[in-house]
């Protein structure tokens, strides 16, 4: 992980990264200016108390944090964090961007049903994502508004998400049919590619005026049609990607950061809004802290390179970023020195240059359990106040993107969810 990281800084200090083709783009300027939107989904329940709800023993309790034993929790301006993995180093950059929200009970320890709560507000399916949501709203016309590299990725059939594979070199030849990936020339004469494409257009117009066609059908070649006359500017982004050489230059062994690099191309070439990043593999019923400090470091180290790579392109004033996960683990290990599912767990909440970061609010007890917040002073309490779920954190989410009034928002209410201002 050391080696991954002095790499990583080494690239982005270097002027390599400036000389890669992918920071050359064409003179026209994305006709959409408003915030980009990426959620990380820590996918399998991180360990909270690892990472930004630091636990340390408490004598006549069961041990919940093998680090506290020698160690004790650090601070990087008001945040504290556990003294393991990359956490150091992570906090003490980006603190300033960065606001915690603990002690949030997603009611289950089910994975299903706790992926579903913490990235659409709700237990029960049917809602989007707050990323499908803002891509709905804001950026329908983009024609890959919504990407999605796993997870939970739901639209309610507002908008087609855009899945990306393993490898995002591989999307090239999809993007650019006419393209022989092996030297970069025409397959086809180019005259007679743009009559093809002319032709396609006009069968797909043609099948849209079939006026007997089901409301699936005709949604389904209305979005082939839109991919078509999309294609331009879907080509154009496609000479921004690395090969797959180039991404594994830039990503080593962590996904993440091939995700990350990925979106921000995507979002300054204007033909994305919204992504969820995926990081997997967090189900530590064995060996929970071998586990969770590797996880938690390729995680930070991902993180970390979005927002390097933010800066350099010129995006990281416009990014929000929200990292979660399905719940959290046990505040004590079983058998096999794993932790297993536990439901109170967190959110991250970053933005640049933004009035709420650098705080933490919500709290847990020693124990891990959630408590009590009083919604206008912020303090919590054993005994009294509100116990924060997901939804309390997705309609704050709506409202500080300037969502929650829109038509299409309201056809998703969640209802009996109090307004908590997180955000000022």
């Amino acid at each position: 992980m050391k080696n991954r990281r002095q790499f990583i800084k080494a690239l982005s200090l270097s002027g390599v990264a400036l000389s890669h083709p992918s920071f050359v783009f064409a003179a026209s300027a994305s006709p959409f200016t408003g915030k980009l939107v990426i959620t990380v989904q820590a996918q399998g329940g991180w360990d909270v108390t690892h990472f930004c709800d630091p636990k340390e023993n408490q004598s006549g309790s069961d041990i919940i944090t093998n680090w506290s034993k020698t160690e004790e929790t650090r601070s990087a301006g008001n945040l504290r964090y556990a003294p393991v993995a990359n956490n150091n180093s992570f906090f003490e950059r980006h603190y300033d961007k960065t606001l915690i929200i603990n002690g949030v009970d997603s009611q289950t320890n089910a994975h299903s049903i706790g992926e579903t709560a913490n990235w659409s507000g709700r237990t029960a399916a049917g809602f989007p994502t707050l990323t499908a949501l803002y891509s709905a709203v804001y950026a329908p016309q983009l024609p890959m508004t919504y990407l999605s590299f796993g997870g939970f990725s739901k639209t309610a059939n507002l908008l087609r998400p855009t899945m990306l594979p393993y490898s995002t070199s591989d999307l090239q030849g999809f993007l650019q049919p006419n393209i022989d990936a092996n030297n970069g020339n025409s397959i086809l004469d180019p005259d007679i590619w743009a009559l093809i494409r002319q032709l396609n257009v006009s069968d797909a117009q043609s099948m849209l005026e079939d006026e007997t066609l089901v409301a699936g059908n005709r949604r389904a070649r209305a979005a082939y049609l839109e991919s078509l006359t999309n294609n331009e500017a879907l080509a154009e982004f496609a000479t921004t990607l690395p090969n797959r050489q180039e991404e594994e230059a830039i990503s080593g062994d962590n996904r993440l950061i091939s995700q990350a690099h990925f979106a921000l191309l995507a979002f300054k070439s204007g033909v994305s809004a919204t992504a969820d990043l995926h990081a997997g593999g967090f189900d530590s019923h064995n060996d929970n802290d071998l586990e969770q400090i590797d996880l938690l470091g390729q995680l930070t180290d991902g993180l970390d390179y979005l927002w390097d790579y933010a800066e350099q392109l010129g995006l990281a004033d416009r990014l929000v970023v929200i990292v979660g996960s399905d719940f959290s683990r046990t505040p004590y290990y079983n058998s096999g020195a794993g932790k297993d599912h536990w439901p109170i767990g967190s959110y991250m909440v970053m933005e640049k240059n933004a009035t709420y970061t650098n705080r933490v609010i919500g709290a847990t007890d020693e124990e891990q359990n959630a408590l009590g917040l009083d919604t206008r002073t912020f303090s919590t309490s054993s005994f009294s106040g509100t116990k924060l779920v997901p939804a309390h954190i997705q309609k704050a989410l709506r409202n500080h993107l300037g969502l929650e009034n829109s038509a299409t928002t309201l056809a998703f209410p969640l209802i009996n969810t109090e307004s908590i201002d997180f955000f000022s």
